[in-house]
């Protein structure tokens, strides 16, 4: 991995009960296992829908006190949201001695939190600490497409292909059916007409239902094949909707689809934009930030040195 620029994989869909989370997972848990960098920084998912919407809560080993609800009241201060993401951080177990980090909506309930958007507004702060960061979306990104394409705010890919600070592959989830494929086809239309870099998207089609290919959808894959940088199929897996965590499970993450997906996921990212860019703002609008509090200590202050959750299994050299 890039010692240098974390890896983002933002994971999108068009539509819901397509298995993002599930092929969100199964990422995670790949590049955990199969990925190190010279620093020791973890892998995360970062989980954009709140509590009730999302399965991640459910697949903790162990809940943060506080969660993402709670970091979204942060967000527009960099410097304490990145001081709150190290007790906000939940975990899984990977059978390793550094487990997969999740950053979801634990602890208390806020009537406010709708999710933090998949977008780097919210959550490039935590990335100094990540070698890998899986942004698990949500099932509107064909319609952020379409705004994008008649003339409004770019979609959550373009916005972290234009980050300066990081390698980016966009990774689309969908089902095999004629009505999921032709959904797809048009949303890569759409951001291949909005000048995404179609090279570093890989589409996943994921069997979630165990219904297969239709030859209409055959038809739309051949279509598609030429406009991303890879398909990968996810053969249909019924233990994955009944067990834990995909993340969890070695036998599943040892398959040859999920070492397809990983590999694909690898080659399809792409450099990072060369000096400053502007950084399209997915953000809703915000009242002014509040008055910065008094400066951290420095026994909490967050620093790359640091042993923080990110990285506490893990010596990290000091900076410089």
């Amino acid at each position: 991995m890039d010692n240098e620029h974390p890896l983002v994989i933002p994971v999108m869909s068009a539509a819901g009960g397509v298995g993002r989370s599930t092929v969100a997972a199964l990422l995670a848990g790949a590049l955990h296992r199969h990925t190190s960098d010279g620093r020791g920084r973890a892998v995360a998912v970062c989980d954009t829908q709140p509590r009730c919407a999302s399965p991640w809560p459910g697949w903790l080993d162990h809940a943060a006190e506080r969660g993402t609800s709670w970091l979204a009241e942060c967000a527009a201060d960099a410097r304490r949201f990145t001081h709150e993401v190290r007790r906000s951080t939940s975990a899984i177990s990977a059978g390793t001695e550094q487990p997969i980090w999740v950053l979801t909506d634990t602890g208390p309930l806020s009537a406010g939190y709708s999710g933090s958007g998949p977008g780097p507004w919210f959550w490039a702060p935590a990335l100094p600490y990540l070698r890998a960061a899986v942004i698990d979306g949500d099932p509107l990104e064909g319609f952020r497409l379409a705004r994008h394409y008649a003339g409004g705010e770019p979609g959550t890919a373009s916005a972290w292909m234009a980050l300066p600070s990081a390698r980016t592959a966009g990774l689309w989830v969908t089902d095999p059916s004629p009505v999921g494929l032709s959904r797809t086809l048009e949303a890569m239309t759409a951001a291949e007409s909005c000048g995404v870099a179609m090279e570093q998207i890989v589409v996943a089609v994921n069997d979630a239902h165990g219904h297969g290919w239709a030859p209409r959808s055959r038809s739309r894959r051949t279509l598609l094949a030429d406009r991303v940088g890879a398909i990968v199929e996810i053969s249909h897996d019924g233990e994955l909707r009944r067990g834990d965590c995909p993340s969890a499970s070695p036998e599943r993450l040892a398959q040859r689809d999920v070492s397809a997906l990983l590999d694909a996921v690898l080659a399809a990212a792409g450099r990072p934009v060369p000096g400053p860019a502007a950084v399209p703002d997915l953000a809703p609008e915000r009242e002014p930030a509040p008055a910065p509090e008094p400066a951290l200590g420095p026994e909490t202050a967050p620093a790359l040195a640091e042993r923080t959750f990110w990285n506490a299994a893990y010596p990290v050299p000091a900076s410089g």
